[in-house]
């Protein structure tokens, strides 16, 4: 913001606090610290970073509970799959009576 006012008021720079000297910028300035988010890059980036941290967790954790569901599903396929046999089993020595 200096630099931005010794553009405008040169070497008056000293004598400009005393004799107020418009400087039209300092609103835009104003307007832009108050969210400080927008002004420093860092914070901004900083919040991008922990809003992703907050959507990378809930997608790990959807991504476990589906393992979760995944792995009864595999379970209960087995079970399935080793009735069928003995159902398969049971079945064929009634047929060979």
């Amino acid at each position: 913001m200096i630099d931005e006012y010794t553009k405008v008021h040169d070497d008056r720079f000293i004598n400009a606090a005393a004799s107020k000297a418009p400087f039209a910028v300092l609103k835009e300035f104003i307007a832009k610290y108050q969210d400080p988010k927008q002004a420093d890059n860092i914070m901004r980036v900083q919040q991008e970073l922990d809003e992703t941290k907050v959507v990378l967790h809930k997608t790990i954790e959807s991504l476990l509970d589906r393992g979760e569901k995944l792995d009864a599903l595999v379970d209960r396929s087995n079970q399935l799959s080793s009735q069928s046999k003995m159902f398969y089993k049971t079945a064929k020595k009634t047929n060979s009576c």
